[in-house]
């Protein structure tokens, strides 16, 4: 079930029960991180591993092309050519040394933006993409919030300082968990070498990607690397390893590249799946009256696993929510509420609540009167009795 919609859905239902579960864990330091605010999360759940302030929000330099990037990858053809206008051709800043009116393939100028961070190629994507750089920036934060990057606001495509262009660690890694999602987003950000066109030369502009843990980081996946003086230095990286991936995003960070080694160790090295739920397990008996059996079992649509850390006590929220307008008769199989767990504010997990089987009300007659009104409703919903 998609996010928008559990939301919505939370809404119609009641809530029926609340339930602390406790897990104590073993032993095992947490990150200690230099980094201003920080966050690590699990790419498949979204879950939140470690936490440091990652709400905070802050400049985010260059990792805001990471949004750059997979938007151009969403709304642009690759493979179609891009005109150099004036305006990006001299950005200030980080280039890969565009002239003004050359044209390069879009897919060429997203090597230039993540592996070299060059500010002219994503104000060449941006202008390509929306017509300008303010049309580009509605783009971005409309992405954003649709990645559940709810706490950003993005003013340009390259991250240069505005105190209107703010993000945070928890936003950056929701938008580079979307990311990684397209598989042309991460074939370029593991790419360590990239040699692309340079107009009216004869060699190739040489880019050589400023993620040095491509080099030192056995189980990278990716990353983007940023600075500027206002925001500090900033990092976000993804690895891979036993078939689990997290992101890790450190945010004014004087031990950038080590504190995203503790944390990317961390989150492989340092969790394990718990299954809080089975498929088809029971999970709450419904007394019901006018019944032909006086009771109806809810079964969880699907199995629920959540991460547990070495570290601590974790605590969840068990909520079983009911929807309002439950009638019979009940069908098997049919959706009657929802179960989540949480982690304070946070879904982590959730499934929908299945009719164990079906259920009818308790006389002929009642049956009888149901299926007369139900054969006699018409096109319009009402009855013509």
């Amino acid at each position: 079930m998609k996010r928008k919609l559990c939301f919505l859905s939370i809404f119609l239902f009641l809530v029926l029960t609340l339930h602390i579960f406790n897990s104590p864990v073993l032993a095992r330091g947490l990150p200690q991180l230099s980094a201003r605010s920080a966050v690590l999360i699990d790419v498949e759940t979204g879950q939140v591993l470690y936490n440091k302030h990652m709400h905070l929000k802050s400049f985010p330099a260059s990792l805001t092309k990471v949004l750059t990037t997979i938007i151009a990858l969403e709304e642009g053809n690759p493979q179609e050519l891009v005109k150099v206008s004036r305006r990006a051709a001299y950005q200030e800043g980080s280039s890969i040394y565009l002239q003004e009116g050359e044209k390069i393939k879009l897919l060429d100028l997203l090597y230039g933006v993540m592996l070299a961070s060059g500010n002219d190629a994503a104000v060449a994507v941006a202008e390509h993409i929306a017509g300008s750089i303010e049309d580009f920036a509605v783009m971005m934060n409309a992405k954003a919030r649709e990645m559940g990057a709810l706490n950003s606001n993005f003013i340009n495509p390259s991250g240069l300082p505005d105190p209107d262009h703010y993000s945070t660690a928890y936003d950056l890694a929701m938008i580079m968990r979307y990311a990684l999602k397209n598989g042309i987003f991460r074939e370029i950000t593991a790419t360590r070498n990239k040699t692309i066109p340079w107009a009216d030369n004869d060699w190739g502009r040489g880019l050589r990607n400023h993620n040095k843990l491509l080099w030192q980081y056995d189980d990278i996946t990716g990353g983007k690397t940023g600075y500027t003086r206002a925001a500090g230095r900033c990092l976000v990286a993804s690895a891979k390893r036993e078939g689990r991936e997290v992101v890790a995003v450190v945010l004014n960070a004087p031990d950038d590249w080590l504190d995203v080694r503790r944390l990317l160790d961390y989150g492989l090295e340092a969790f394990k799946k718990v299954r809080l739920v089975a498929e088809g397990e029971p999970i709450y008996s419904l007394a019901w009256e006018n019944s032909d059996k006086g009771k109806l079992d809810l079964l969880a649509a699907k199995a629920l696993e959540v991460l547990i850390p070495e570290v601590g006590e974790v605590r969840l929220k068990k909520e079983l929510y009911l929807k309002e307008d439950l009638k019979l008769p009940i069908r098997e199989g049919q959706p009657l509420g929802l179960l989540c767990f949480r982690d304070e504010d946070k879904v982590l997990v959730e499934t929908e609540l299945l009719a164990a089987e079906n259920l009818n009300y308790n006389s002929l007659f009642l049956r009888f009167w149901h299926w007369l009104r139900e054969k006699s409703r018409n096109r319009e919903g009402f009855y013509s009795l």
